[in-house]
């Protein structure tokens, strides 16, 4: 885990997977997911196995354990961080998935032995959940809850945040649409999108991250090359510098914007600011 002011004193690990993992992708969601987020979780993992990420997420109901189960049978390591101590799992009904990862991934807790899921552990094991993510993908959630926490969490880190819009009434598309209606993630339909955005080259195609950037630098427009340098010379910049320091219109510029997002070469942040993916 990088180092934060909130990170652990302790991590407790049982398994075989390296936690310092060269790619590491979070994936979190609600308990009582919809058939279509099942699906659109597992085939979210399907479209991640040729990239070998290690996937974490909580070992919860519904989101967090589908991830579990579809990357064991992708072989992918995953990573479970739990609210408690490594004496018992919780749900315990989960208990045969956990025994597998232990082989295949692994238990992460700041918890001792003894400690059991308490209520309050889980929004402090949250934070293990985005510190230890390259980035997080939200599948379904509330406006209100666990993966909302872990967000806001994962922004505070510099962390990828990605989120699978859905139907503007249904409950658990609520909380998604909201993250990205408040630029706290990115919206991704599929794998495909958010590794776009992180630039991850596939394990065999001998690219880098570095090559796959600069041959997409080169397929921009003057003006999309101008946006970026002013943000790289900036690191982080508002829209009212980057109109006046580029000279292009507030309208220009917003269409400019969305086009180098959808480009994966810069991510927006809160309050109109962007930044250099």
């Amino acid at each position: 885990m990088r180092p934060f002011n909130d990170a652990p004193i302790m991590l407790y690990y049982r398994g075989t997977a390296d936690l310092n993992f060269r790619r590491t992708i979070g994936i979190i969601g609600t308990r009582t997911p919809s058939p279509q987020g099942l699906s659109i979780c597992e085939e979210l993992v399907e479209g991640l196995a040729p990239y070998n990420p290690l996937v974490i997420s909580g070992l919860a109901y519904g989101i967090d354990v589908a991830a579990h189960k579809k990357s064991l049978e992708a072989g992918l390591e995953t990573v479970a961080v739990l609210g408690h101590g490594l004496a018992r799992i919780y749900p315990a009904q989960h208990k045969k998935v956990a025994m597998e990862m232990m082989g295949q991934g692994g238990l992460v807790t700041e918890f001792a032995s003894h400690v059991g899921p308490e209520r309050e552990n889980f929004p402090m094991r949250n934070r293990i959940v985005a510190g230890l993510c390259d980035a997080l993908i939200v599948v379904e959630t509330a406006v209100k809850g666990g993966s909302i926490i872990t967000v806001q969490q994962a922004n505070g880190y510099s962390r990828d945040v990605f989120a699978v819009p859905g139907r503007v009434k249904d409950k658990f598309s609520q909380g998604c649409n909201f993250l990205i209606k408040k630029s706290m993630a990115l919206l991704i339909e599929n794998a495909a999108d958010a590794m776009a955005t992180l630039r991850w080259s596939r394990e065999d195609d001998g690219q880098t991250p570095k090559s796959v950037q600069g041959r997409l630098f080169e397929e921009l427009t003057e003006p999309e090359k101008q946006v970026v340098d002013l943000i790289q010379g900036a690191e982080e910049i508002g829209v009212d510098q980057l109109s006046y320091a580029s000279k292009i219109s507030q309208g220009d510029l917003a269409s400019l914007l969305l086009n180098l997002e959808f480009k994966g070469m810069v991510r927006s942040l809160p309050g109109k600011r962007y930044v250099l993916c």
